[in-house]
């Protein structure tokens, strides 16, 4: 469990939401615009998107075989952004490293789950999801830590590519190829944890892609706005904890929970950084929105019998809103932060409360 927890904070904390982190330094460094910004992060989400898309397709028969894909998409990638000297490249490799989070996922819920069979498999899942927490304070720790923010970069290649290594060697029992694979089984169920998952991320991007910027433009100075990073950091690792607890209650009330928790957070994100606000508000973000994703994982396993392709479906689903989201979140930014992150607080309450019109049609099936 350790090193798939390890896997997930690097391929996510490390790199794909560590884009968002960089996108100031990006600006004055390598003269990225807050539209371009706004592109690159809708142009990561689809990276993630088609990679999912794939492991849809092997996960559940080849599950090793996608996380080593995952690894080494994402170690490129993150080696690309620390050497790189134009926006231009900057760009590329950021969208080509996204793609590792996007096949990580899916690989190890299968990987998880023939690890870890029966009652245990829930709170397995949520620990090895949690990790996007360690990931991004290691983040916000390496850019307090560097003097040039692109060596965080290439320090996130070497410990990516480590850990995959270490995660596939734990998994070399697995059978892999000799399992058949089971056919999902798609259908109206998944209708609802789709729309749910679209409309969180389609708010969430507002802070994944403008975040660290926003609370920069309202006052916080750089090194004090890399420490609010990490406690949204802390926040996410919280939902080891917090996860299995409100799993105890159904994935549907845990995710409506933990949506409206994120909802609350993007509002008060904009709001002047004064006090402790910026550190409530991302701890509670990183809390709500990583338990939200666990809830999305468990969620597949009530209502598909083929839960990685499931898994799959509803995180491209989050990720096709994130897409959608970041340059929308770039346009409103243009009339304040407080109107492009209460938009987003609106659209994220919105996934929260997709449930209540849903929860009939998903029956249990395993």
């Amino acid at each position: 469990m350790a090193a798939g927890t390890a896997l997930v904070a690097c391929t996510y904390g490390l790199v794909r939401y560590a884009v968002g982190l960089s996108a100031p330094d990006a600006q004055r460094d390598l003269g990225l615009s807050t539209t371009a910004v706004g592109l690159v992060s809708g142009g990561t989400s689809m990276a993630y998107c088609v990679a999912a898309a794939l492991a849809f397709v092997h996960g559940e028969r080849r599950p090793r075989l996608v996380v080593a894909g995952a690894g080494a998409v994402a170690v490129l990638g993150a080696f690309g952004v620390g050497t790189t000297t134009s926006a231009t490249g900057f760009a590329v490799a950021a969208v080509v490293g996204s793609a590792g989070a996007g096949a990580a996922s899916p690989g190890l819920v299968v990987l998880v789950r023939r690890a870890v069979p029966g009652g245990a498999e829930p709170r397995a899942q949520a620990l090895v999801n949690a990790g996007t927490g360690p990931g991004l304070v290691a983040a916000g720790a390496l850019a307090l830590l560097v003097d040039r923010w692109q060596v965080a970069w290439t320090a996130a290649a070497a410990g990516t590519a480590v850990v995959t290594a270490v995660v596939l060697v734990a998994a070399r029992g697995d059978a892999g190829p000799g399992r058949r694979a089971q056919r999902a089984d798609a259908g109206r169920r998944w209708a609802t944890p789709v729309v749910a998952a679209v409309l969180l991320g389609v708010g969430s991007a507002a802070v994944w892609t403008h975040g660290r910027t926003v609370l920069q433009q309202g006052g916080l100075g750089d090194h004090a706005a890399l420490g609010v990073w990490i406690w949204l950091g802390v926040g996410a690792t919280g939902a080891a904890l917090a996860g299995p607890l409100l799993l105890r209650a159904g994935p549907v009330r845990a995710w409506s929970v933990s949506a409206a928790l994120t909802a609350g957070a993007v509002a008060a994100w904009a709001a002047p950084p004064g006090g402790a606000v910026p550190v409530v508000a991302a701890l509670v973000f990183g809390l709500g929105f990583t338990t939200a994703t666990t809830g999305l994982i468990a969620w597949a396993g009530t209502v598909s019998a083929t839960p990685a392709p499931a898994v799959s479906t509803f995180f491209v689903a989050l990720l096709l809103g994130q897409a959608a989201g970041a340059p929308l979140a770039s346009a409103l930014l243009d009339a304040g932060a407080p109107v492009a992150f209460g938009a987003a607080a609106v659209v994220v309450a919105a996934g929260a409360a997709a449930p209540l019109t849903g929860r009939r049609r998903a029956p249990r099936v395993r």
